[in-house]
């Protein structure tokens, strides 16, 4: 008789295993409990008496609509976190091990989620026409990263009790986390931002440090995070006395090094644009092209996408606002203020906060080409009655060709058709706003 001492649960236990080789594999015990910190994620323990990789099949009231991924290591003791479960809700779970290719499944068993804290705002949904998880902030009295279900029910969250604003909140490449930033722009950018990593059942936080973080991140295969930071520029503005702000693109390694990518002042002269009490370029919004190892940089006060090479710094091309390299085609109208956008083969989508007549705000696509530096619209959404949402807001063109946009201030999301139908609408707690919104592919990566 041989001996194994095997953690589980936090305890360390000897099991006995027969001598011998053996290729099927026996569940010893399986253990499941609500996490402590997040009362929507259901942590399960169990131990195999061989070595096998491993999965959890799960879903709310007796389906199997969700799994874990496959463990990558062959091991005897296993350990998983369960998302995407609402709140008091009987989620039903099976283990599956694998050797030789071979699928073992274990009996059903049940466990029930806690009730979220009172904290959390509450989601108000009219419609069932979405099939898309979405990890988004929201802002006002509470502070809290969210990920929302299909059906608009919250799923995962964080208080966060720093006293700044969240905007941004991604699933972690490898996995095993969710990632914000913790920043100020609403008025002076603060020197105490940071960005925050939270393992999925909430047992640690941990934070990098990153003085002067704007609204966005990207992070990329290997773990570096790229992020936008307010840049003090040595040149004056003759009518604030201040000196003059501009921004940043910088990479923190995995290593916790931090390098600057980009900053505004490779490309543009600030004595070229009118200068806003906000800042000079005002960066909101960037996103990332691992084929062509670009960077998109949105800045509002430019009302500019620039995109960016990474290796060098370079600006490829400038879309919109004066320092535009595109022209726009006849009848397309530009975009002015924007926030978040979506780079595409040969479109763009986006939220344009102030290029509308009027107060109102909208989604907008156009066609471009990067050759002849031609772009031409031929999309437009504002709803109806329309909406103004002065800062933020987020659009994400869907398989389906239908379009979530968020209207951050107002604290609403529309997903709508290409004939401006909104087919599933979901509303915060009045007072509360939403940050950007990241459309999830999987409940384990971005």
């Amino acid at each position: 008789m041989k001996f194994l001492r095997i953690a589980v649960g936090g305890c360390v236990c000897t099991v006995a295993m027969a001598c011998g080789p053996r290729n099927v594999p026996e569940l010893l015990t399986v253990e499941a409990e609500v996490s402590e910190d997040i009362t929507t994620v259901i942590n399960v323990n169990w131990m195999t008496d061989i070595d096998a990789v491993s999965y959890v099949e799960y879903g709310a009231n007796g389906s199997f609509t969700y799994q874990t991924p496959l463990e990558k290591t062959a091991d005897t003791c296993h350990t998983a976190s369960l998302m995407g479960i609402p709140e008091e809700t009987e989620a039903s779970y099976r283990v599956v091990s694998v050797v030789d290719g071979e699928e073992y499944v274990g009996e059903t068993q049940t466990v029930t989620t806690g009730a979220l804290p009172i904290d959390v705002p509450a989601i108000t949904v009219e419609g069932d026409g979405n099939d898309r998880f979405m990890a988004v902030p929201v802002m006002g009295s509470t502070t809290a990263p969210l990920i929302l279900s299909p059906e608009g029910e919250v799923v995962w969250y964080w208080l966060d009790d720093r006293g700044l604003e969240v905007f941004r909140v991604r699933l972690s490449v490898d996995g095993q986390s969710v990632l914000y930033n913790a920043a100020s722009v609403s008025g002076d950018p603060a020197e105490d931002s940071e960005l925050v990593r939270v393992k999925l059942d909430g047992s640690e936080e941990t934070t990098i440090p990153v003085p002067l973080l704007a609204h966005d991140f990207v992070e990329h295969q290997d773990g570096t995070i790229g992020t936008i930071v307010v840049e003090y520029g040595d040149q004056v503005d003759e009518e604030t006395g201040e000196y003059i702000r501009g921004d940043q693109i910088v990479e923190v390694a995995p290593d916790g090094t931090q390098s600057v990518i980009w900053s505004a002042w490779d490309c543009f002269d600030p004595e070229d644009f009118v200068l806003d009490s906000t800042g000079w370029t005002f960066a909101n919004a960037l996103d990332y092209d691992a084929e062509e190892q670009a960077y998109y940089l949105g800045t509002r006060n430019l009302s500019s996408i620039i995109k960016i090479d990474r290796q060098t710094g370079e600006c490829l091309w400038v879309m919109g606002g004066d320092a535009s390299t595109f022209t726009f085609g006849s009848g397309s109208e530009q975009f002015l203020h924007q926030h978040q956008f979506e780079v595409r083969d040969d479109t763009i989508l986006v939220f344009d906060n102030e290029g509308a007549a009027g107060t109102v705000s909208r989604a907008i696509e156009y066609t471009y080409d990067e050759q002849t530096q031609q772009m031409d619209q031929i999309w437009s959404y504002t709803a109806d009655p329309a909406l103004y949402t002065f800062v933020l807001g987020d659009v994400a063109r869907l398989e389906d060709e239908q379009t979530l946009v968020t209207w951050s201030v107002l604290g609403q999301i529309d997903r709508a058709t290409t004939d401006g139908d909104v087919v599933w609408q979901a509303n915060t707690a009045m007072g509360a706003a939403f940050g950007f919104n990241t459309v999830l592919d999987s409940l384990y990566a971005d």
